[in-house]
């Protein structure tokens, strides 16, 4: 089956899958601290770690993972860009239905950068993402945040209309002007979940439908988010709250050590390894699918490291609504 044939059927498939979870959804009764389990693969193994999220304080960011997570979106992406800090993933995808294949095409990688970048854009989510979401919101699957402009209705009253909804997400953190009713909010910490962009050189402005309902004129920079995600592992972040929403922290003591088990699974087999064979960084350039890519989106360029053995995320299981 060629590449743009299996993409094809995988954007038909997601969208499918969004149709059943709306549905379920809508009979899901939702409470304040929903709780997910990332299922994490490396060296053949399987860590189940699980987060508390906090709807109460950033609901719009936590419904979009939900949303994201049910439609199988999260099923088999790469943590592309291991770090000391912060592990991001949500963006490419591990192929799974040619494991062999891709395996070997994964591995055959090794520290050649240029074939990396090319097995990124092979597997690059991007295109997917916008085609799912933007039907989504559209069929009422997906919940809007973001649009292009704002309306008045016929009593003068200032509204958003779901034709000119954006397949972003709001950015709820405080240089956003996000606030908290009654609480201070999450701290990039170590075992934060975090909602993930690349920052914009743009001055495209956008409205926003925040939480309170107030529709309110925003800078597109801080409210691009799409799919992407961050772990982060390490007690500090240059991803801090400010900017980042953090939006679920590690569900308790088994959740944390589940995560340490595979930081050690992890440095263990580094150390079977040579340093130039265990990791390869790559510049890729990210957004291009972006709606306002020729206005500082497209000319984005991230430098990733990726680990020889693939540290996959087989699935985002919502267990608790």
């Amino acid at each position: 089956m060629s590449k743009k044939i299996k993409n094809l059927c995988f954007t038909f498939a997601l969208a499918a899958a969004v149709g059943i979870s709306a549905t379920v959804s809508a009979c899901t009764v939702q409470s304040k601290h929903p709780n997910a389990k990332i299922s994490v693969s490396f060296n053949s193994k399987i860590y189940e770690i699980e987060y508390t999220l906090y709807r109460n304080m950033y609901p719009q960011t936590v419904q979009h993972f939900i949303e994201l997570a049910d439609a199988g979106f999260y099923n088999d992406v790469i943590i592309h860009n291991y770090s000391s800090a912060d592990w991001i993933t949500g963006a490419y995808s591990y192929d799974s239905s040619d494991t062999v294949g891709y395996e070997a095409s994964y591995a055959s990688s090794g520290n050649d950068s240029g074939r990396m970048v090319e097995y990124l854009e092979d597997n690059c989510k991007e295109k997917a993402y916008y085609e799912l979401v933007g039907e989504g919101i559209k069929s009422g699957a997906f919940s809007a945040s973001v649009y292009s402009k704002s309306i008045y209705n016929t009593k003068g009253e200032e509204i958003v209309s779901v034709d000119d909804a954006l397949p972003t997400l709001i950015g709820e953190f405080s240089e956003n002007g996000h606030k908290i009713d009654g609480d201070k909010g999450l701290t990039a910490s170590y075992g934060s979940l975090k909602m993930m962009y690349y920052e914009k050189d743009t001055k495209q402005n956008v409205v926003v439908n925040n939480s309170f309902n107030q529709i309110l004129p925003r800078d597109y920079r801080n409210n691009c988010a799409t799919s992407l995600f961050s772990m982060q592992v390490a007690n500090s972040s240059k991803y801090d709250a400010n900017k980042y929403c953090v939006f679920g922290q590690l569900k308790n003591d088994g959740a944390k050590t589940a995560l340490e088990d595979l930081m050690d699974a992890i440095n263990d087999y580094a150390s079977l390894s040579s340093t130039s064979k265990f990791t390869t960084t790559v510049a890729a350039q990210v957004d291009k699918e972006d709606k306002f890519a020729g206005d500082g989106g497209k000319e984005i360029e991230e430098s990733f490291t990726l680990i020889s053995m693939p540290l996959i995320i087989r699935s985002v299981e919502i267990t608790k609504y």
